[in-house]
């Protein structure tokens, strides 16, 4: 049912604990975030919208559990079949990683250093698929094209990179297991202003490209 949201969150809540002292004894909580719901259906765009440190970041990573939320419900239905993201065990996260995808809101933080545009944008499909070497460095070729990069980058480094070609290489990445719904968190606030229009524009291109829906 196309009309079905493909994420429900109802409810959710974070709360980090406060701690105190040599024992570290825990005294209180701070909530990070609190009771928070939507919807969002396959091909639409949410944005999440609030002043810095309001936990925007906190709700993101926790929709995917990269931090343990609290409570609430997280229903995930990628073909059909409605999951709650909290109650799967880590193998069966790392299964469903083909459809969830996350780029991160700094692209100098997120992106190995010592790892090359091939391997970063690869290792995806090298975890998650049985693609050959060869097949492998065809598809990751087409992607960093599809972002605005050239074949010849794939043997360089990160910091041979701007932070605007950096996060294109995030972009490749997130889309190289063909994920249903992509998490970008503030994906151009750590980007100058003259390139935050060009990610913008790449982000909605690809969106149509592979029929993505965004939060």
């Amino acid at each position: 049912d196309l009309a079905a949201p493909l994420l429900s969150v109802t409810g959710l809540s974070k709360a980090f604990p406060v701690r105190k002292g040599i024992t570290r004894k825990i005294v209180g909580s701070v909530k990070a975030v609190d009771n928070v719901s939507f919807e969002l259906r396959r091909g639409e765009t949410l944005g999440v919208v609030g002043e810095s440190g309001c936990g925007k970041t906190t709700t993101a990573r926790s929709i995917i559990r990269l931090i343990e939320p609290t409570a609430g419900r997280i229903l995930f239905t990628p073909e059909g079949r409605e999951l709650d993201l909290r109650e799967l065990d880590r193998d069966q996260m790392r299964k469903l990683r083909r459809e969830l995808q996350y780029i991160f809101q700094d692209p100098y933080q997120s992106l190995n250093p010592w790892m090359s545009v091939r391997d970063i944008v690869g290792e995806p499909l090298e975890v998650n698929t049985r693609l050959k070497r060869g097949e492998i460095t065809d598809r990751v070729a087409d992607l960093v094209e599809k972002v605005g990069l050239k074949r010849e980058h794939l043997s360089r480094y990160p910091h041979a990179f701007s932070g605007g070609q950096r996060q294109r290489i995030g972009i490749a990445r997130a889309l190289s297991l063909n994920p249903s719904l992509v998490i970008a968190d503030e994906p151009v606030s750590a980007l100058d202003v003259s390139v935050q229009a060009q990610v913008l524009n790449l982000l909605a291109d690809v969106q149509e490209e592979f029929k993505l829906t965004y939060l």
